[in-house]
């Protein structure tokens, strides 16, 4: 029942792509360029945290991370197709033929858009967005169905918000502090 309503959920999306190849279009440049814009998010994030030797890398390192190997670890004992395969259809993309729940891109970019978000809630929210635009984008290009972008996201977000409580948690919820060269690696 839930694979049936995934499945006309991603019939209406995938729809307005075709029928507007502009549209279409847009997805296309946003799918592909997802990957560079998170990365270099990323980077800068991971840089900036270093620089002012904040305790937040370490959140912002294995968030991330984590979400990154249990998609990884779910896609090796769930093998779905993507929607090109699946339904026999052509995306607007052209793609491998692996697995697609959850959505790697999805969990990527919405682990790296909390880890943003935990640092600069203002940054944060807009990066939560463009997650959001991402994982739409994936499913409009016809290679991920709604359900694997959810899945994703739920996971990355999940992940991060246990990580952040923990290790909020441990150092003393104010905002993980500065630490100096002595402390790197204290509680």
């Amino acid at each position: 029942m839930i694979q049936g309503i995934d499945k006309t959920i991603f019939f209406r999306i995938f729809q307005l792509s075709i029928e507007n190849p502009s549209v279409g279009d847009i997805m296309v440049v946003i799918t592909n360029a997802s990957s560079i814009i998170f990365a270099l998010l990323y980077g800068l994030l991971l840089l900036s945290l270093f620089i002012r030797k904040d305790r937040k890398i370490f959140l912002a390192l294995f968030g991330p991370m984590t979400a990154f190997l249990l998609v990884y670890g779910i896609r090796l004992f769930y093998q779905r197709p993507r929607p090109f395969i699946a339904l026999d259809i052509e995306s607007l993309i052209v793609h491998e033929a692996s697995a697609s729940m959850p959505s790697m891109h999805a969990a990527s970019a919405f682990a790296i858009a909390m880890a943003v978000y935990y640092t600069n809630k203002s940054l944060g929210i807009i990066a939560l967005a463009l997650a959001a635009l991402t994982g739409l984008s994936r499913v409009m290009v016809g290679v991920h169905f709604p359900l694997d972008i959810f899945s994703g996201a739920l996971l990355s977000v999940m992940v991060s918000y246990g990580m952040y409580r923990h290790w909020s948690s441990r150092n003393n919820t104010a905002g993980f502090n500065r630490f100096n060269r002595r402390t790197l690696w204290k509680n």
